[in-house]
């Protein structure tokens, strides 16, 4: 289910880190991709565990878009609340 639109609206602030820094570099990826997709008009569902155990994944989302590049990447990202979210990981679609 694609949602209409993005609960953290169409700017968000990121919560980077050096953890998820990391974790989204052993895929190969940059934070500056994983942003830009969220530029570029990306798809966003909730995490398919929030159907399961909504105690733990309701704050969670799927982003599927493209980098300005054109790399196609899914991101896992925890909602924060206002218009932050933080990723969590993210790989090649």
């Amino acid at each position: 289910m694609v949602l209409k639109f993005a609960p953290w609206g169409s700017n968000p602030g990121f919560d980077w880190d050096d953890n998820n820094e990391n974790k989204i570099w052993s895929h190969r990826i940059r934070d500056f991709e994983v942003e830009e997709c969220f530029e570029n008009n990306p798809d966003v569902m909730p995490h398919e565990k929030t159907r399961t155990c909504p105690e733990k994944y309701s704050d969670r989302f799927l982003v599927k878009g493209k980098t300005n590049g054109g790399r196609k990447l899914v991101i896992v990202v925890q909602y924060l609340g206002a218009n932050f979210v933080r990723p969590i990981t993210a790989w090649d679609e």
